[in-house]
């Protein structure tokens, strides 16, 4: 089962959490440009890893996938932990998605030692 997470016509870009094979898929003028994979433990999802094809990386894309996802695990009030660098990062610049991290498990890339603080 997919569901549509993000549907920019403006952009043509759109974002899907396809649940069967554990991925976020974003497409880019129809085409599959990119995944961020993830883990379910429990209710948590672990957030892996993130791939966006390379002629697509100069658009932006990467930062559409990953706040997508963020903003719809804030939305659902679901937990996450970050072990994918690119969302790290994208959460260290844009803490307001800070909350969406499970603080008994927040992964690799994020946490005091990250010098991420809670706002």
């Amino acid at each position: 089962m997919t569901e549509v997470l993000l549907d920019d016509s403006a952009k043509g870009v759109r974002v899907v959490d396809d649940r069967e094979r554990s991925r976020y898929v974003l497409y880019a003028a129809g085409a599959q440009v990119g995944t961020l994979t993830y883990r379910m433990v429990g209710e948590r999802r672990v957030l892996d890893r993130t791939d966006v094809d390379e002629a697509y990386r100069d658009r932006d894309l990467t930062r559409i996938l990953i706040q997508a996802v963020l903003a719809d695990l804030e939305e659902r009030k679901r937990k996450a932990t970050i072990d994918c660098p690119a969302v790290g990062r994208f959460i260290r610049q844009d803490v307001k998605y800070a909350d969406v991290i499970d603080p008994s498990h927040p992964g690799i890339w994020f946490g005091p030692s990250a010098g991420v603080a809670k706002p």
